[in-house]
């Protein structure tokens, strides 16, 4: 036998092993799929004969409700007591600045002076006349006495003489209005008229404002004014953060008619004048004392139709969920109302979960501050006895 022969026999010899090798690599596979099968039904008939899935696991506190004074929270903006526009009453030229923009001034103070013109002089004129009026009256009655005055003649000399009068009044109020100074004590908030400037009867000169006290001006929704009434306390926090308190001075008796809201005043102390007129405002006024629990943010969760609320723990470990009345708080702690006096609030896994579902559950217990105690042995294999709260372990 050649060798070409013998190499060609050794070919087909390897061909055929390698074709064989690929069926009996399949028939192990199929052999270990059949064990895996055996197992998988072992194990299905383990489950029906007792042995079910474990439940998801979750943690809990006795979430219990307490009295909560309720506070009506609007925005509003803050608003001089007094804000008066200054104009002028006669025409003349401004001729001296008494106050600038932004002074505080006093009552009676100078803000401008207007040039006099002959107001002086109409001044004196008028007062002559006055003086002889006066001599006139007093010649005609003391002849009427002696009956060689008639008193028709008395009674024209007095019309002459209050006339007189009159007109020395209107050229004295002329020449006090040359003089413009402040109707209280204020600042000054504006002052378009300068040294120069020819005013009219009705130009404006100056706006002064009272800033001590101060109002927050905020308008009420009409299912909310009659919890309001006067002489109410009320918090202000203004939006640079500072805190103030206020009393209730003015509800409004008539809506809006565009909005349908009622205006409210509240009044605080601006002694130093550091708050501004058209900051904004928050108010937070107690309308009333409501059962309420008191839980941490994190626990508040949305249901499928996009409810606000939490989830509980019902009967045989099912969970629930319940929505709720937001009450005010804090960024971390809130309170909640339109809840049972009394139930099982989930506090971790509430995410994890679905209404209906039943449930592992472990109970955690609350530190002085209703807040609960979380242990690393709830939820891990490390059986540690060191503790903290919740959230501060969630902010960890």
């Amino acid at each position: 036998m050649n060798a070409s022969r013998l190499i060609a026999i050794l070919l087909v010899l390897g061909t055929v092993v390698w074709i064989g090798s690929a069926y009996f690599s399949d028939d192990e596979a199929t052999e270990q799929a059949a064990a895996s099968d055996a197992e998988t039904g072992d194990a299905s008939a383990s489950s029906e004969n007792g042995n079910t899935k474990p439940h998801a696991s979750v943690r809990t506190i006795t979430s219990r409700a307490v009295d909560h004074v309720d506070h009506l929270r609007i925005t509003g903006r803050t608003e001089a007591v007094i804000s008066v526009e200054i104009r002028a009453e006669t025409e003349a030229r401004v001729i001296e600045i008494g106050a600038i923009k932004g002074q505080a001034v006093q009552k009676g103070d100078l803000i401008a002076r207007l040039d006099v013109g002959d107001r002086q002089a109409r001044v004196a004129k008028a007062r002559a006349l006055v003086a002889q009026r006066e001599l006139e009256h007093t010649a005609a009655e003391s002849l009427a006495e002696k009956n060689y005055r008639s008193k028709t003649g008395v009674a024209q000399a007095l019309a002459l003489l209050e006339e007189a009068r009159a007109d020395l009044t209107i050229a004295r109020t002329e020449l006090n209005n040359t003089e413009i100074r402040a109707p209280f004590d204020g600042i000054v908030e504006d002052r378009p008229a300068e040294i120069g400037d020819l005013l009219s009867i009705g130009d404006p000169l100056a706006t002064l404002i009272q800033a001590d006290p101060m109002l927050v001006v905020a308008h009420v929704p009409e299912h909310s004014i009659r919890a309001i009434d006067l002489g109410q306390l009320a918090e202000v926090t203004l939006y640079d953060g500072s805190t103030h308190s206020g009393i209730v001075r003015y509800t409004a008796r008539v809506s809006d008619n565009d909005t349908r809201t009622f205006r409210v005043e509240v009044e605080m102390e601006n002694t130093d004048l550091r708050i501004p007129d058209g900051m904004t405002a928050e108010l937070e006024i107690p309308i009333g004392t409501k059962r309420a629990h008191q839980v941490m943010s994190s626990v508040l969760t949305l249901n499928d139709e996009g409810e606000l609320g939490v989830r509980a723990i019902v009967d045989d470990n099912k969970v629930d969920f319940l929505p709720v009345e937001l009450q005010g708080g804090t960024r971390d702690h809130i309170w909640i109302g339109g809840l049972p006096e009394e139930f099982e609030l989930i506090v971790v896994g509430h995410d994890w979960v679905t209404e209906g579902a039943t449930v592992e559950v472990v109970h955690l217990e609350t530190d002085e501050n209703g807040e609960p105690i979380y242990r690393d042995a709830d939820q891990s294999d490390d059986h540690s006895t060191d503790t903290t709260t919740l959230s501060e372990k969630t902010a960890q």
